[in-house]
């Protein structure tokens, strides 16, 4: 195969031109360079370096950059003209490209992170013809200086830095060290995966594992992400969190029903869990309409696709369990609480959803999920509930829960992951809340957990 790669170092120029305006001395201005490195069309080179796409005969007419400038990291993203004279390419003037030098100072520190060049299209930018590699991706090693880079401008300079690109296939996007919609802008989504691992005995564990996941129907289509894990850990219990990861919406011709992901997850070695793992891999497709059946209400988070490894699957992944805690805050003592605060939940029969907090019973499924959200019983005290604790009891029976938390984006819930396997019996619990108001007043209540089968 025909390639193209280059082995040199980016320069940076701060050059006056001739009938340019003077620039102030309150910015600096930048331009970009994109530079191919003609040598590797030797046939020695291209030798060493034939895994790289070959180079597109489209000539380079925009540039698509992401870059980063002062101490607060203040980014600018842009697409600009690329010109060309007998110097090479060259990015055209833009008012963005005028970095503004801190007040005192007579440098501004600029870092460039992406770095793209696209055909043109009609007078727009068309396809991404070339991409300067990532540091860390397969293709890094072919430059002298791969993004990002980072470097300090003179008050009223302006500053031509060549950046090294490498022709570009958007079929190898992860090998330059970008992710398939950074080159290509899709709505995006939020795609959650969780994993149990079951024994030739049948037993459940939580499982480690690694996720492939590709644009496609298969492992040949546009990798979008490589060997992801979860973070994994024991807090009593075994727990893994769900890997999230960012997806982008099909590509136009491919119904929102049709299969455009493709997932493949291998269970990895948990030592202290369930040991070495088997040769086990669960592979699937899934749809956009899929994708967005996951999310939850806010549009934002999401449910995990839950993957069983060696297991019978089950019909039913159960759900999560949502628990309000309303307090009577005008009349609620110490000694009144089985009177002053009320217990209900979207799970409970009606005789275990209880409105005194010492017979209330939440239900929970294995694998699931339970939040408890406090609110007091009139509106308009101006006061709010927060649950600020649950912990088990000492004699707190079945251990259900392997962990409680917060979420910055779950506002006013705590959370708690249920164990992964069924077991009968009840957990006794401590919740704890906190009324906010004139005066802060907080109280303990002892509530029961029980788990169903999916």
């Amino acid at each position: 195969m025909a390639v193209i790669g280059l082995l040199f170092y980016s320069c940076n120029k701060d050059e006056s031109v001739p009938n340019e305006p003077e620039i102030s001395q309150d910015i600096a201005v930048l331009s970009f360079g994109p530079v191919l490195n003609e040598m590797v069309n030797r046939a020695a080179v291209r030798q060493q370096i034939d895994d790289l796409p070959e180079c597109s005969d489209a000539t380079p007419a925009f540039a698509q950059l992401s870059l980063t400038y002062g101490e607060s990291d203040t980014p600018i993203d842009l697409v600009v003209e690329i010109l060309s004279d007998e110097n090479g390419l060259f990015t055209a003037y833009d008012e963005e490209l005028e970095i503004p030098i801190p007040s005192g100072s007579t440098t501004v520190s600029v870092t460039l992170t992406d770095f793209l060049v696209l055909s043109d299209n009609g007078g727009i930018p068309g396809d991404v013809i070339w991409a300067a590699p990532k540091m860390d991706s397969e293709y890094a090693v072919f430059v002298e200086t791969p993004l990002p880079l980072t470097w300090d401008l003179r008050a009223g300079s302006k500053t031509y830095v060549d950046v090294p690109v490498l022709c570009f296939d958007d079929r190898q996007v992860n090998l330059y060290g970008y992710l398939f919609f950074d080159i290509t802008p899709k709505e995006l989504s939020t795609l959650c995966f969780f994993a149990n691992y079951c024994t030739e005995s049948g037993r459940h564990y939580t499982a480690n594992y690694s996720l492939d996941l590709y644009l496609g129907t298969s492992s040949l289509g546009t990798p979008l992400y490589l060997d992801q894990t979860p973070e994994t850990g024991n807090d009593g219990q075994f727990y893994a969190d769900p890997v999230c990861l960012t997806v982008p919406a099909p590509e136009d011709g491919i119904d929102a029903s049709e299969p455009y992901l493709y997932y493949e997850i291998t269970l990895t070695d948990w030592p202290d869990n369930y040991g070495t793992a088997g040769n086990y891999i669960e592979a699937g497709t899934l749809s956009w309409l899929q994708v967005q059946e996951l999310l939850n209400p806010d549009g934002t988070t999401a449910e995990y696709k839950h993957i069983y490894l060696n297991c019978e699957e089950s019909n039913d992944d159960g759900e999560d369990t949502y628990v309000t805690v309303t307090v009577d805050t005008r009349n609620i003592t110490a000694d009144n609480l089985n009177e002053t605060v009320f217990f209900t939940d979207n799970r409970s029969s009606t005789a275990s959803n209880s409105a005194v907090p010492e017979n209330h019973i939440a239900l929970v499924n294995p694998n699931r999920r339970i939040f408890w959200s406090g609110t007091t019983l009139e509106s308009d005290t101006g006061e709010t509930i927060i649950i600020t604790e649950v912990y088990r009891k000492e004699e707190g029976g079945e251990m259900i829960l392997t962990r409680t938390y917060t979420e910055p984006d779950l506002e006013g819930f705590l959370i708690g992951d249920v164990r992964s396997d069924y077991i009968e019996g009840f957990e006794f619990y401590n919740l704890v809340f906190t009324i906010y108001g004139e005066t802060e007043r907080t109280f303990t209540i002892d509530p029961k957990i029980k788990m169903q089968p999916n």
